[in-house]
């Protein structure tokens, strides 16, 4: 399958066929994914990733988990599925995002808020730092992962009406 061909027509109807269809089209993406030579965002205990120029950072202030990715200019990836509400910021570089409310284009400095079920196809125009911010009482990786990251849109707190 063609990869350029397959993130353009999820792209064209991103924001377009509702939630429930997205994630049907991302899901069968995800299948197909490591085909496409993209990587997904998915060990979070690693501190550095294997990608050159990739690396992943964890700090925990009082009540908060903060994730830093720096991810190398020509790379795609496919987000985690997120279960809670909580701000990012995009400190350097541009990517492109698609999701379930659209394609967007951001570049640095940008900032958001991603809402529960959202999962992202990324594709980094140039060397991006994203940041992730959690609410969380845990100490560990392990513990917030278990806490702010869906297996599959099957978790009660995504599903749709």
């Amino acid at each position: 399958m063609d990869t350029h061909k397959e993130v353009l027509k999820i792209a064209n109807e991103a924001g377009v066929v509702g939630k429930k269809k997205f994630r049907e089209k991302i899901i069968n993406f995800s299948k197909q994914f490591e085909e496409f030579g993209a990587k997904k965002i998915n060990d979070l205990n690693n501190a550095l990733l294997v990608e050159e120029g990739e690396k992943l950072d964890h700090s925990f202030a009082e009540g908060t988990y903060i994730r830093k990715i720096t991810m190398p200019k020509g790379t795609l990836y496919l987000s985690q599925i997120h279960k809670i509400t909580h701000p990012f910021f995009v400190m350097q570089g541009e990517c492109t995002v698609i999701s379930d409310i659209g394609v967007e284009r951001i570049k640095a400095p940008y900032h958001g808020i991603t809402k529960p079920g959202t999962q992202r196809i990324l594709y980094i125009h140039e060397e991006c730092v994203w940041i992730t911010v959690h609410p969380t009482d845990k100490n560990t990786v392990d513990e917030v992962v278990e806490d702010v990251i869906a297996k599959d849109y099957n978790d009660p707190k995504l599903k749709l009406e």
